[in-house]
Formats: structure tokens, C-alpha cells, sequence
């Protein structure tokens, strides 16, 4: 009996010598991977975005580092104003490390494998692209090189394209928006889709690729190819000056797309009798038995279907103004508009614009 005692004993404290030994190994590992990084998944990373175009692929990325198989480590850097609290405030709910921009070099050094950029807005310095051994990539939302700079999915909007998508790159320093391409999807665009809502599509399928473009990492960076030079246009910021209407150059297809892409921005804007007007809702309009010589920006008035539209120039065709609103005002229909403005003007002074 005694003698069994003794051999279990052994035997416990033989699997418990084991069962430690195992575990520094294991512990020893992992403080090596940290110090000199790791090769492989599960990946660390340290993500840079602000808006709520952002939002949707931390999520993601936040859902798969929890079961630590495709990511180990996901910190967060972000700026401390404005956009940046859609961001910073979804860190806070996923409890994630967050740090505000800029960043040192100290802090990333030896602690990353790569940095993911998603709506960030500013221009990440070589010195701090070189502390990731596998680089950073950035999410962007258009299909590159079409539409490099800061509001793709706007000018995709206004300029009528029919397609769009999203692009993951590596990013070089200098410039915004060059580097290779890593991967790619497209999509179509409705219609009557606005600028908002492709920004919504948008955001849930760059989501969805960066998650992908992480299950085979570094084959996926190894296989990028440098941007076609042909196809290149720019979407630079929008400014206020955008949503300015020139009925006498602009069509129905040009105004009802501008109207799309801005109306979550801005409202568009034009002139009554030298007084600003914001058109609120706009919609193209099919006008039945309509003089054809009507001047660009003429108003007329459809009182079969209480609608009030508009003559476009350029290659014509019409809009109809559903909601508008002018100074001294609340929000009215066009069709209070024109009972209220338009009614008893003489025929030749019932137009927009200067």
C-alpha cells in the first residue's frame, strides 16, 4: 500500500514537473514571440481610424481577435477630437487599448506585426510604418486608382459611376492613396443611392476583406501589385462651394447626383431673387407637356400633381423640389413655395438663379 502511495506520488509529481516545464515553455514562447514578433497568425495589430466608416472594421476585427485564432493583440490609435470619438467610443465598449495621434515610435517598436488604417485621415510618417515588420495597410473606399483622396464615395456619387467598391493597400509614405494593391471588391451602385447609404455598403464589405485579407496574411501582401496608370482621378475634400447649383450648365442627371451625394453633407444651394435657397429634397421628374424652350433654372408649377420643378441646362430634363427652405422660414414643400413666393411673380421672374 505504502508503496503505491509512493508511486502515484512520483507519478503526480513527475506529470507536475512535466505540466510546468510545458507551461514556461509555452509562457517563454509567447514572451519571445512578443519581444521579436511573431510570423504567423494570430496577428497583432494597431489600428488608426476616426470616422464611422471605421467603426464597422474594428468590429469585425474585434470579433475575431476575442476567439484569438486570427488575432492576438488589436490596440487602438485615434485623435482625441471631432470624428474621432465614433471610434475612440467603440474602443471603449470593446475595451481596447487606445492611444491618441501621433504616436511614438517607442510604442510600437517590437509590440506589432502590421497597422491597419481605416478613415484616418492623416499622413503616417515612414519612421512609424517601418516599426511594423509587415508594413501597414490602409481600407479605402473606392476601387484604385479611381478616386484617390478624401471623399471617394462622394465623387462616385456625383459623377454617376455605376460601380464601386473597396481597396485594401499598402501604404507608402508621402503620399495618400498610391501603394499596392493587396486586395479588391466591387459592388453596384443604384440609382438612387446615396452617398450615406453606398457609405454604409461600403464599410461592412471593407469590414469583411480585411477580415479575409488576415487568414493568409502574408502570402496575400506578397502577391499585391502596384496601381494601373491609367484611370487615376482625385476626390479632394468637399467644400461648401460643391453644393452650388449653375442651372445653365447643369443637366437633370448632373443636379439629381450632386443631390445624392451631398444631401447628408450639405444641402444643395441656388438663388431666388438674390436670396440663398436650400433645396432640402430633390428627385428628377419626368415633366409632360411642357414648353421645350423653357430657359435653365425656369420654375413651373404641375398642378395636377402639386409638384414644382425645375428646367436643367446642359442637356436638360428636370427636377422636381420637394423640400426647400429660406432664410426667415421653416422647411416648406415646393409646392408651399411656389403658393407662396412664386404665384404672383410675372411669368419672366419665376426662375432660379442669378
Amino acid at each position: 500500500m505504502n508503496y503505491f502511495l509512493k508511486f502515484i506520488g512520483f507519478n503526480f509529481q513527475k506529470s507536475l514537473h512535466v505540466t510546468l516545464k510545458k507551461t514556461s515553455f509555452a509562457h517563454s514562447a509567447v514572451s519571445l514571440k512578443n519581444k521579436c514578433g511573431s510570423k504567423g497568425p494570430p496577428w497583432r495589430i494597431m489600428f488608426f481610424g476616426n470616422d464611422d466608416f471605421s467603426v464597422k472594421s474594428l468590429q469585425m476585427l474585434t470579433s475575431k481577435m476575442r476567439t484569438q485564432t486570427l488575432i492576438s493583440k488589436l490596440d487602438v490609435v485615434t485623435t482625441s477630437k471631432g470624428n474621432g470619438m465614433d471610434v475612440k467610443s467603440c474602443a471603449v465598449e470593446e475595451k481596447l487599448d487606445i492611444y491618441d495621434w501621433p504616436v511614438s515610435k517607442t510604442l510600437l517598436d517590437g509590440n506589432y506585426d502590421i497597422g491597419v488604417v481605416v478613415s484616418f485621415g492623416r499622413l503616417i510618417p515612414e519612421e512609424i510604418i517601418k516599426c511594423f515588420p509587415l508594413g501597414m495597410i490602409n481600407l479605402h473606399a473606392s476601387l484604385l486608382p479611381r478616386w484617390r483622396g478624401a471623399a471617394p464615395i462622394v465623387y462616385s456619387i456625383l459623377n454617376g459611376d455605376l460601380t464601386s467598391g473597396v481597396t485594401i493597400m499598402k501604404i507608402q509614405p508621402r503620399r495618400f492613396d498610391i501603394g499596392e494593391i493587396v486586395k479588391q471588391h466591387s459592388c453596384t451602385v443604384g440609382k438612387d443611392e446615396t452617398a450615406n447609404e453606398l457609405k454604409k455598403k461600403l464599410a461592412v464589405m471593407g469590414g469583411h476583406l480585411l477580415v479575409d485579407c488576415f487568414k493568409e496574411l502574408t502570402k496575400t501582401l506578397k502577391h499585391a501589385v502596384p496601381q494601373p496608370e491609367n484611370g487615376i482621378t482625385y476626390a479632394p475634400k468637399v467644400k461648401k462651394n460643391l453644393s452650388l447649383i449653375n442651372w445653365d450648365i447643369s443637366d437633370s442627371n448632373l443636379i439629381y447626383n450632386k443631390y445624392r451625394a451631398l444631401c447628408d453633407l450639405m444641402p444643395l444651394t441656388t438663388n431666388w431673387h438674390r436670396i440663398p435657397v436650400k433645396l432640402l429634397k430633390v428627385c428628377k421628374y419626368q415633366a409632360p407637356n411642357v414648353e421645350t424652350e423653357l430657359k435653365p433654372g425656369k420654375l413651373v408649377y404641375d398642378k395636377r400633381k402639386h409638384k414644382l420643378f425645375v428646367k436643367c441646362g446642359g442637356k436638360g430634363g428636370y427636377v422636381c423640389i420637394e423640400k426647400l427652405r429660406i432664410p426667415g422660414h421653416k422647411t416648406m414643400s415646393g409646392e408651399d413655395f411656389y403658393n407662396g413666393f412664386v404665384y404672383m411673380k410675372p411669368d419672366h421672374e419665376c426662375k432660379f438663379g442669378d
